[in-house]
């Protein structure tokens, strides 16, 4: 993951905390490269419209979705094929 750069010049959203300068997008002559920090649900949003969203739009997309509530699950599956059991 993350061994893709954009296009010199660039403005990235990622999730990633390893964007250090140079490492996802350089320089161009016109405009400093950018990589910016932004959480899951911002960037998806932003690679749905292409573009980083409002507020508004951020909490419309979000609205009823507790991003920050998560729990173990209740009980163990007795046939599943994840990993996580």
């Amino acid at each position: 993951g993350n061994q893709e750069k954009a296009a010199r010049g660039d403005t990235v959203l990622a999730t990633s905390t390893r964007l250090f300068k140079g490492r996802v997008v350089e320089d161009s002559e016109d405009k400093a490269g950018e990589s910016l920090l932004a959480s899951t649900p911002v960037v998806v949003l932003s690679a749905i419209l292409g573009r980083t969203p409002t507020l508004d739009e951020y909490k419309t997309a979000v609205e009823g979705i507790n991003l920050t509530r998560f729990a173990p699950p209740l009980a163990t599956p007795g046939t599943t094929q994840s990993a996580h059991f």
